[in-house]
């Protein structure tokens, strides 16, 4: 092929990428609307085709009222979290409110004295300031009823948004369930003729993989949830559902996930005993809540993560550790969490385009 060609070629390339990122950019929010409805319709795929096997008399069921009923399941057990979650949270808020400040700070004057003094002699902070006024200023402003008001206006204010996302969502959702290669057509109809059978195959064999990721994942954050919770109620930690609710959800961010929901667990349970006035039992709380953790991570990174991340995406854990790393350089948390489907993605497109490379070989042979 001639240079001129050849420069020809990958300036195309090079322009399709750029234009593609562009529109990816600045439809950034439409664009995570349908990331995210393409995430539920592939959680929900594997129920729609279940139900249309189920037969009628003679007939089997209707392929939309599959959809349908597969999308009012996801809406059933959503709510239900909402139903358990909800009143948990207000619960701890009126917990936070009930903390009498002066007590604990007279509680712990003792030892904030010298713990301040000893801060004062290495010049950590200045002669007039006190660890005491500090702890009380922060605790005064966590319970501050100003701020509790600001953000439920905020909250009302973005209602309006939320409820137009969530609608885009679910009617995506939905049709995305009712036609499953809407997508897949939409993108091959984009794509020449030459490379149609090619990008077919990166479709259906990327699809494969992610449903596997997503469905290891739903499970981690369930068994992880479960795990903690019941650690935690065991040993009588109070808000126990609340704290293993939120740690095993933080274990979506890999890595990174189980330290976030462990610091979490921890506050909210210094909360609730602060507000009980349990200041002799808060050392044995917050050294249970690190223990039941610390037991979870384990489980995690012995059993569930391997299974996840290595058999389901097909990837050695030194691979995943380090995509997962320049994921969160590029976009924090939210490139660690698509870091691995990402990944994954390209992985198969590459070993379709461009098979012959060592490099690519060597990282899709498991594939």
């Amino acid at each position: 092929m001639p240079a001129k060609n050849v420069v020809t070629s990958y300036l195309r390339i090079i322009a399709t990428i750029a234009i593609i990122g562009f529109v990816f950019w600045y439809f950034s929010a439409l664009v995570g609307y349908i990331i995210v409805a393409i995430f539920l319709s592939l959680m929900g795929n594997p129920l729609v085709k279940r139900l249309n096997k189920i037969r009628i008399g003679k007939r089997t069921m209707p392929h939309a009222v599959s959809a349908t009923i597969t999308l009012l399941t996801m809406l059933l057990i959503f709510g239900l979290f909402v139903l358990i979650i909800v009143p948990l949270i207000i619960k701890q808020a009126n917990v936070i409110s009930a903390i009498d400040v002066d007590e604990f700070v007279e509680y712990y004057r003792a030892p904030l004295i010298s713990l301040n003094e000893f801060l004062v002699q290495y010049n950590v902070i200045s002669s007039g300031e006190t660890i005491a006024h500090y702890i009380e200023d922060q605790i005064s402003d966590l319970l501050n009823l100003t701020q509790f008001t600001n953000f439920f206006a905020n909250l009302v204010s973005a209602t309006g948004s939320v409820f137009m996302g969530t609608f885009i969502i679910l009617f995506l959702t939905f049709y995305f369930l009712l036609e499953e290669n809407i997508a897949k057509n939409f993108i091959l109809v984009l794509t020449p003729d030459e490379h149609a059978e090619n990008i077919a195959r990166v479709l259906h064999d990327s699809k494969l993989l992610l449903v596997k990721y997503f469905h290891g994942i739903l499970l981690e954050i369930v068994i992880m949830m479960t795990i903690e919770s019941a650690g935690l109620l065991i040993f009588d930690v109070p808000n126990a559902l609340l704290i293993g609710f939120f740690g095993g959800l933080m274990n979506v961010i890999p890595y990174l996930g189980p330290i976030i929901g462990a610091v979490l667990g921890i506050i909210l349970a210094t909360l609730s005993e602060l507000s009980m006035g349990n200041y002799d039992s808060l050392l044995i709380t917050i050294i249970t809540v690190i223990a039941v953790f610390g037991v979870a991570n384990m489980v995690d990174n012995f059993v569930l993560q391997p299974q996840i991340y290595s058999r389901r995406v097909k990837a050695h854990p030194v691979e995943v550790f380090l995509v997962i790393i320049v994921g969160g350089k590029l976009a924090g948390i939210a490139g660690m969490i698509l870091a691995i489907p990402t990944y994954t993605v390209i992985k198969v497109i590459a070993r379709e385009f461009a098979q012959r490379m060592k490099l690519v070989k060597f990282l899709t042979q498991k594939m």
